[in-house]
């Protein structure tokens, strides 16, 4: 095949910078030994050597899906692409560049071409300068492959977990891999007593942040730095390299059935099959397997645990808001809430704020205490506001703002159109391919064993684009059903109410802002549910002088 695929191709190449790319995925590496990054640079060296072509660099992404762009190696190509250094790409196979249909297709019709990239396929005999028509094909054939993988690994893996078996990369905190059967879990003496510990001290009554003070205080090691997981969010500098416990950790091990010896899994689930993003499920869709491995805690301990950890979610739930803008104010450094707190002074009591972060963790250096007076602090917030919402009902033009809103609306729309185009384009494809397939039929110029396999391949690719053009159809659908001037009507409507108090309530700042971020010297930012910079020429940022 690489022969022929040389000779089919040869022709003018000088003056070409050549970039070789190569990946391979994690469902790719079977041990098959042709699909290698070194098998694939050997082809595609060779290919360049029949072809008197100069690689200048080879860009390998191992272990990485096709079903996504986020690669390193796909990444430092583009850059060099950006930068003028390389105007040839070449690949042993489409399915290496990517398997994800449109993705794909946009990288090779679209973005090499506007960039004057010549792209190479070696073993599909495409050339971009050349073109081919069954691209299309091909490039679907990728994307049902990389389904199908998904769908298998899928069934496989709730198939083990509804036998019980434990499919974690790592074991869960307290527990480790059986080394004669890695599918089971067992006891690890050197954290499962600390899992224990949390478990006596939820019963006792004793809150999740008191006892993630009292373990990091201990110099206990937290779950992730235990495990020696490369977790970008581990804190740095932090207690000799052990981390710092936080209450969510200590809830998330306390209201764990695993520790009662249950299986639990299957509690996330993806978006799609190309797709990163998880969605947690209810409880009723987890797959909990019984009485699996040893259990740490009794049933009787880990409802005592309960308790306290429903006692927490009341006295959350009951807590009212008191000040304007209580749950409002956010910390810039770290991203976690400011809250407002009543300090004793000689001459009663004066309201401040401080960062929850710093308030937990300042011992170990963490953030700093965004500490205002939160009295002055409310007083010229409203001034400010009003300032805002004054200026903003004086150069309010609905026109203007709606014909904003309206160009944000299009490109959105332009992009979902051009999508729809491709696919409408494919479908074309296939549907004349599959016309051609029953007229060779008929003609027998194939035979009805070919006819069949050959159609339900091209039929599975049709249905894999009709699948996507509803998708989008859907997309555009509730982008069309978006009403943008009933949006803008009702933001002029929340700040007319605002104008109208001379103290709002918390409610309406609700419904107003989205958050208010207090940096560490204190500039403040607005962020409005609905973004009125975009519509109109002032800041939403201000100094606190006080």
């Amino acid at each position: 095949m690489i022969g022929k695929t040389m000779n089919t191709l040869k022709s003018n190449y000088s003056g070409y910078l050549v970039g070789a790319y190569e990946r391979l995925s994690k469902e790719d590496d079977r041990g098959d030994e042709s699909s290698s990054i070194e098998s694939q640079k050997i082809i595609i060296e060779s290919f360049a050597k029949f072809n008197d072509l100069k690689i200048i660099r080879h860009y390998s992404d191992d272990g990485f899906t096709g079903s996504n762009f986020n690669r390193p190696g796909f990444e430092e190509l583009k850059k060099d692409i950006e930068e003028g250094l390389i105007n040839c790409v070449i690949v042993k196979d489409l399915s290496r560049l990517g398997r994800e249909l449109y993705e794909t297709g946009s990288y090779i019709e679209e973005y090499f071409l506007s960039k004057q990239v010549r792209f190479i396929a070696i073993n599909d005999g495409y050339d971009s300068d050349v073109g081919d028509s069954m691209l299309g094909i091909r490039l679907s054939v990728n994307d049902l492959y990389l389904r199908d993988t998904s769908k298998k690994i899928r069934t496989t893996f709730d198939a083990k977990r509804k036998r019980g078996d434990y499919i974690g990369t790592y074991a869960k905190y307290g527990y480790m891999k059986d080394p004669n059967n890695p599918k089971h879990l067992i006891p690890d003496s050197n954290v499962s007593n600390i899992v224990v510990q949390i478990f006596e001290w939820l019963a006792e009554g004793v809150g999740t942040s008191t006892i993630a003070h009292r373990l990091t205080a201990m110099n206990i090691p937290i779950p992730s730095i235990y495990k020696k997981e490369n977790r970008t969010n581990c804190q740095k500098s932090l207690n000799e390299g052990n981390g710092i416990w936080r209450p969510q950790t200590v809830k998330a091990i306390g209201s764990d059935q695993m520790y009662l010896g249950h299986m639990v899994q299957g509690r996330w689930k993806k978006l799609s099959y190309n797709s990163k993003k998880l969605i947690e499920l209810p409880e009723s869709q987890w797959i909990i397997v019984k009485n699996t491995h040893e259990p740490l805690v009794s049933q009787e301990l880990f409802d005592k645990a309960q308790v306290t950890l429903n006692k927490s979610k009341k006295y959350r739930a009951k807590k009212e808001k008191k000040y304007l803008f209580q749950g409002l104010l956010k910390c810039k450094e770290c991203g976690h809430n400011i809250s407002i707190y009543r300090k004793k002074i000689k001459t009663g009591y004066s309201l401040s704020t401080e960062c929850n972060y710093y308030s937990k963790y300042s011992k170990y250096g963490l953030c700093c205490s965004h500490r205002i007076n939160y009295d002055l602090f409310e007083e010229d917030m409203l001034h400010f506001l009003k300032e805002i919402g004054k200026r903003f009902m004086e150069k309010y033009d609905e026109q203007k703002l709606l014909e904003n809103s309206l160009r944000t609306k299009r490109k959105d729309e332009e992009e979902i159109q051009r999508k729809l185009q491709y696919i409408d384009k494919e479908l074309e494809k296939n549907q004349n391919i599959l016309s051609h397939l029953y007229e060779d039929r008929l003609n027998d110029v194939i035979s009805v064993r070919q006819y069949s396999l050959m159609a339900k391949k091209y039929d599975n690719v049709l249905e894999s684009l009709e699948k996507q053009q509803e998708e989008l159809k859907e997309k555009l659908k509730k982008s069309n059903d978006n009403h943008h001037s009933n949006e803008i009507k009702e933001c002029k409507e929340l700040i007319e109410q605002f104008m109208q108090f001379e103290m709002p309530t918390n409610e309406l700042m609700y419904q107003l802002i989205d958050k208010i971020e207090i940096d560490k010297d204190k500039n403040i930012e607005v962020f409005f549910r609905v973004d009125i910079r975009k519509y109109l020429d002032f800041e939403t940022k201000n100094e606190y002088k006080n």
